[in-house]
């Protein structure tokens, strides 16, 4: 009995979105799949921007890390496709690199599946996707991101 769930044990801990590290309590980013919620402190458009600009972005979820820049840059932007990546938590002096996905926006008036321009948008392997001629992510929107340890 007691050899099972130190088994499970096992098998559950590495599916939790944050390990503690020793220390003043900084945080890692799991190896596996964690659902992340960012504000964004940079406007990105399919009209303006073009790939590799960089991006920023406050941490709102998961608790642990909030407050926490997540930086990364545009992968695509293309008349109405918007895609971006992030790909650095900076957190207690430390730079933690992820691999990210896009999973929902909500504008930043707060819009639910809606970009700032007001377009209804899908989420796909290609980014945002958006019912129009352009989009556009303004500063305060928030995205909700799937995110991995590098």
């Amino acid at each position: 009995m007691k050899k099972s769930l130190l088994i499970l044990g096992a098998l559950l801990l590495p599916s939790a979105a944050l390990a503690q590290e020793g220390g003043a309590g900084a945080e890692q980013v799991s190896p596996m799949n964690s659902s992340m919620l960012v504000k964004m402190n940079t406007s990105i458009s399919s009209t303006t921007n073009k790939p590799g600009d960089p991006i920023t972005g406050m941490l709102i979820d998961p608790r642990g890390l909030r407050g926490a820049v997540i930086e990364g840059k545009v992968v695509r932007a293309d008349h109405a496709i918007l895609d971006f990546a992030f790909d650095t938590i900076k957190v207690d002096g430390k730079s933690i690199p992820i691999q990210s996905r896009i999973v929902s926006l909500t504008s930043s008036k707060g819009n639910e599946g809606r970009d700032d321009l007001d377009n209804r948008v899908r989420i796909e392997g290609a980014g945002i996707i958006a019912f129009g001629t352009a989009t556009a992510v303004d500063e305060g929107a928030e995205v909700r991101i799937t995110a991995w340890k590098k």
